[in-house]
């Protein structure tokens, strides 16, 4: 699509906003960084983007928050932690923590059972090796595993150490 103002018609970039928002829930950054790549990123396309979004926003169509919560509940079903549901929240534009996303008495995690959860899942029932070297080399690709999925390690130490 050209980049002039006279050949970009706003109804475009709207109905592509719904198209998208009808597979799935977009956050405000996430669908405009989309609608940028889509239709262009000089500043007329913008701010005409960012007019179609300001009303998907006005008529409740996007939501960050109803965003945030869907995505907070799939990661959390993935078997992500705390500090990585922070970072992905992040990565899609949402800059509030996951615990001002979601409805958090709907979702009490215990976070030492969704650990305990990921570690048997991962590592099943498997001790630590009996030589010292390999058990040291285990036990910390155990403890990496554990705080790239985001949990504290107050929540998997004890997995960890047996």
């Amino acid at each position: 699509m050209e980049s002039s103002y006279e050949a970009l018609n706003p109804a475009d970039i709207r109905r592509k906003g719904m198209d998208l928002l009808a597979r799935r829930e977009h956050g405000v950054e996430e669908l405009r960084r989309k609608l940028a790549s889509r239709f262009g990123n000089c500043e007329v396309t913008l701010d005409v983007i960012d007019g179609e979004l300001a009303r998907l926003v006005d008529e409740g169509l996007l939501s960050d928050d109803r965003f945030a919560a869907a995505t907070v509940r799939q990661l959390i079903a993935r078997g992500l932690g705390p500090r990585r549901l922070d970072e992905e929240l992040r990565s899609k534009g949402v800059m509030a923590g996951w615990r001002d996303c979601a409805d958090t008495e709907e979702l009490a995690i215990d976070w030492g059972a969704q650990a305990r959860t990921v570690f048997e899942k991962k590592f099943g029932g498997q001790p630590l090796p009996e030589d010292p070297a390999s058990a040291r080399k285990e036990w910390a690709r155990r403890a990496r595993f554990m705080q790239y999925r985001g949990f504290d390690a107050d929540d998997f130490m004890p997995l960890i150490s047996g």
